[in-house]
Parts: structure tokens; sequence; C-alpha cells
């Protein structure tokens, strides 16, 4: 086990010096956000660390491809009103007093959907099904996006920083670790909550 550990330390290290322009690693960075977001941010911490990228263009190159992600979601509300099932139901108008709200309420949508997982999709594409106002929401978006994404490039480099001490691990590999990490735990957090959930249901039933 530790001789495959250490190999797959070593192979980590070699794709990282392997990628030598910054503008494509920005690239693939900020494309990889709109595939597994996590990945983009551990392997956007591992890069900085490791000087194949410097950290302004790295956070620009994460920061930028999450933020249009999510913007995109808006454009895909905006979009599936288009369809003739959702115009006969006339989404625009039944829907007025949830748009009002949204409206009122939509630095703390945009934020708390950042941080609360599954809540995105829903919150950004009923943004721009609502045809709330684009300027606020892409200004909110970006600023939560800076916020979260500066935020996780500090968990990890803290975090990261003890594992290398005290594990001796290799710095970009001890940084990526606690994003990866969290990215699994959050999952299995749910899943164990919703398996609590469902036995105290039934049983109410």
């Amino acid at each position: 086990m530790l001789s495959v550990w250490h190999g797959s330390v070593a192979a980590f290290g070699a794709a990282l010096d392997g990628m030598a322009d910054p503008w494509t690693i920005a690239l693939v960075l900020a494309l990889t956000t709109l595939l597994v977001e996590d990945l983009a941010i551990a392997a956007g911490v591992a890069l900085a660390v490791q000087g194949a990228v410097s950290w302004p263009l790295s956070l620009l190159a994460v920061g930028g491809g999450i933020a249009l992600g999510d913007i995109a979601l808006y454009g895909l509300g905006l979009g599936a009103t288009r369809f003739p099932l959702l115009r006969r139901y006339e989404v625009g108008t039944r829907f007025e007093g949830t748009r009002v709200t949204l409206v009122r309420r939509l630095p703390s949508a945009v934020l708390v959907a950042r941080v609360v997982p599954g809540l995105r999709l829903v919150t950004y594409t009923a943004c721009g099904a609502l045809r709330v106002p684009f300027a606020p929401f892409a200004a909110w978006v970006v600023l939560a996006v800076t916020v979260w994404t500066v935020g996780l490039y500090g968990l990890a480099l803290a975090i990261g920083h003890t594992l290398a001490e005290r594990l001796g691990l290799p710095a970009p590999v001890a940084v990526a670790l606690p994003i990866l990490l969290l990215a699994v735990a959050v999952p299995l957090v749910r899943a164990r909550r919703a398996s609590r959930r469902t036995p105290s249901q039934e049983s109410a039933r």
C-alpha cells in the first residue's frame, strides 16, 4: 500500500512538471471547474505551490471558471422559459411573488446557494427563469465565488502545510488533499443524514 501511495505521489509530481505553459494550465483549470469544481480547486492550489502557475493566475482561472459556470445556470433558466410548455404556464407571471422575494433576498440566496451543496442548480436557474435582474445577480455570484475560492485556497494551504510537515508529503500533494477529502466527505455526510431520516419517516407512517 505504501509503495502504491509513493508511486501515485511521484506520478502526480511528474504530471505537474510536464505542464509548462501557465496559460495552458489556466485554461485547463477553468475548463475543469465546469466538470469537477473541487478537483479544479485542488489542482489550482497544487500547481501554484509547485510554481507551474502564479497564484493570481491560478485564482483567476479557477474562480473565473466557477463564476462562468454559475452564470451559465442563470442562462439555462432563462433559456428554459422559451420552451412552449413553460410559456403556456406563464412562468414569469404566475410566480411573480417568488420573483419579488428572490430579488429582495438575492445576496443571501446567492451566497447560501454557493455554500450549501445542491442549492446552486435550483437557485441560479430559478433566477434566470424568473428573470431576476442579471447585473446584480452576476455581481453577487462573482463576490460569492471570490470569497469561496480564496477561502478554500487558504484552507488548503493551512492544512496542507501541517500535512507536509507531519507526514512528509510533497507540498503539492499535501495542499490538494484537504480539498479532495472535503469533496468526498460532504456527499458521505449527506447520504448518512438521508439514511437516518428515512427510517424515522417510515416509522411515522
